[in-house]
């Protein structure tokens, strides 16, 4: 019987030492899932950043073009104003005096 006592000892104790393990492995995949987690969320709050800032650099470039625009605009419909007043004081009647 000593031998079997010896190899119920040695199954006991790798028994022990296979759960001692084991708890340690989920410890360490619980901490590893945690600060996986944590970088997800930085990273999708550096995508939420990024497209907001995009955004807002798309939003006001379209502005800045479109003030730019209007200003041309209003440049032509002046010069077109201008011109066609010329053109009326060139065709028109001459003035009488």
């Amino acid at each position: 019987m000593g031998r079997l006592t010896k190899d119920m000892t040695r199954l006991c104790d790798e028994i022990q030492t296979l759960r001692a393990d084991r708890q340690e492995l989920k410890k360490e995949l619980a901490e590893k899932t945690k600060a996986r987690q944590v970088e997800v969320l930085q990273t999708c709050a550096a995508f939420t950043d990024a497209r907001v800032w995009k955004a807002e650099d798309a939003r006001n470039n379209r502005q800045n073009f479109l003030d730019n625009l209007k200003q041309v605009v209003a440049d032509q419909v002046k010069d077109t104003r201008d011109d066609l007043a010329m053109a009326h004081r060139s065709w028109g009647k001459p003035r009488q005096a």
